[in-house]
């Protein structure tokens, strides 16, 4: 079984009508041409007016008739791979598989033992790579925290480096404010490829850029994502909208401000550089009724995350919304279990590229424990949805017939071979009560911290070529 092939799940399922979502894009529609996107990026203005929307200078505004959101929208690629280091880590976006990332912007990182907090360092970059690389259903490694020990002008860059230099994964970057910060990535992506012009063909990189709810384009970012258009990086679109604060009090109103925000950007990014890949995604939320405040876990969070993957389905995009990362203030059972329920219905949905893993707290929060416990949610979604097989092999009619009435399968050829594909858990004790007593009776949390720093003691990531290494620290020394 490839890498790839162990993500590959049933065909996704439906939860709003075809003539639903319809309404949904075509109210959208109506946002853009009459209330329109403020977009703060010259550039994206610029190659929009070209294309034949309707700039304001002086407010910023931009508006987009329906027609050429439609002749835009129709030159981003359906379906595009975002590759690893080597090809071995090669994953397909084609409706079929479902791959999760880590978290990205955490600030912090949990002691579990002092039950503390301090800020995060460039080390806990690099262990998360080395623990990323290792784990077998972490499919993309996105820097996990801010390396606060570092040049805050810098610190992305670093951060990167360090990523690319302990996982062989698909690398995604975050945080990106400039585009001579994208520039400089994506000068370090092509050294590890070979070259700009492999890096079109290879997505080894991808990157995140958020729209600024409701209905804004970022200066910064968006002028970083014209540069992410140029070289044909993907980029993972994210609106953030919370439901009921910036965006409507409505699943299917806070639905069509993401929608009109993603369809902004990515109409920027086909103006500016016809046939750019990039993913439609989000990772909306809905405010806690009571405060105001972020609140990821609830069923409204879930329900608004699905439908955004209904409306990249309606566009024929490939799919990067939702994500684990509980608004729990530590890591541990209420986080788990939010990120549990919040995995699976995306999973059924037909997300293909789900973010979340290892942070808490509205993912400012990194804990090694919380990341092998992710880790361990992610295999029981994915495998929950593997596709089932039916044929000759698989329906076993000898078999059943070989055995007969009231005897068992344990014994049978057919059993030692199909069960080497039972999954198993990594973390969990499935020994009699008594055994785990005499084991110690370990808390969960501490079996996933040891388990983390074990490996990230013993795995080896396979290291780049020191020429590389040494085009990354002059790229980064240089910037």
């Amino acid at each position: 079984m490839s890498f790839a092939d162990r993500f590959r799940v049933m065909e996704p399922k439906n939860f709003i009508k075809d003539s639903d979502r319809k309404k949904i894009h075509d109210a959208a529609l109506d946002v853009l041409e009459t209330t329109g996107i403020k977009v703060h990026s010259s550039v994206a203005r610029e190659s929009l007016k070209r294309a034949g929307a309707i700039v304001d200078e002086k407010t910023n505004i931009v508006k987009y008739p329906a027609d050429l959101v439609g002749s835009l929208i129709k030159k981003i690629p359906t379906k595009i791979v975002l590759a690893g280091r080597t090809e071995e880590y090669d994953l397909p976006l084609d409706r079929r598989h479902q791959y999760h990332t880590t978290d990205g912007c955490g600030i912090h990182v949990w002691d579990n033992k002092t039950e503390t907090r301090r800020e995060s360092t460039l080390e806990d970059i690099r262990k998360t790579a080395v623990l990323g690389d290792w784990l077998p259903y972490l499919s993309i490694y996105e820097p996990m925290v801010v390396a606060n020990d570092m040049p805050s002008d810098k610190h992305v860059l670093i951060g990167l480096k360090t990523a690319m230099e302990n996982t062989s994964k698909h690398i995604e970057t975050e945080s990106t404010t400039t585009p001579e910060e994208a520039r400089a990535q994506v000068e370090m992506a092509a050294a590890v490829v070979g070259s700009k012009d492999e890096l079109k063909e290879r997505h080894y990189l991808s990157a995140m850029v958020c729209t600024v709810s409701p209905l804004i384009l970022d200066g910064g970012a968006t002028d970083a994502a014209m540069v992410w258009a140029e070289n044909h990086v993907p980029v993972h679109i994210t609106g953030m909208a919370s439901m009921g604060l910036t965006g409507p009090a409505t699943v299917a109103g806070s639905l069509v401000v993401n929608h009109a925000e993603t369809m902004a950007l990515a109409c920027a990014m086909q103006a500016h550089e016809p046939g750019a890949p990039l993913l439609y995604g989000s990772v909306q939320s809905s405010m806690d009724p009571r405060t105001g405040g972020y609140n990821s876990g609830a069923p409204e969070t879930i329900r608004i995350s699905i439908g955004d993957v209904e409306m990249a389905k309606y566009l024929n995009l490939p799919c990067s919304a939702g994500g684990i990362g509980g608004s729990s203030r530590i890591p541990g059972l209420r986080v788990s279990i939010e990120n549990a329920i919040l995995t699976s219905p995306l999973v059924t949905a037909g997300s293909e590229v789900m973010n979340g893993i290892g942070l808490a707290d509205g993912s400012t929060l990194l804990s090694y424990e919380q990341m092998m416990l992710d880790h361990e949610i992610v295999g029981l979604a994915v495998n929950s949805q593997k596709e089932i097989e039916v044929n000759d092999d698989t329906l076993a009619l000898d078999v059943i017939k070989k055995v007969g009435i009231g005897k068992n399968y344990l014994t049978e050829m057919h059993t030692l071979k199909k069960v080497r594909n039972f999954y198993l858990p990594m973390l969990w004790d499935m020994s009699p009560f008594e055994s785990w007593v005499e084991g110690g009776k370990k808390d969960l949390m501490d079996v996933a911290g040891e388990k983390a720093q074990k490996v990230i003691s013993e795995h080896k990531p396979v290291k780049l070529d020191g020429d590389i290494s040494g085009k990354l620290k002059k790229i980064v020394d240089d910037f």
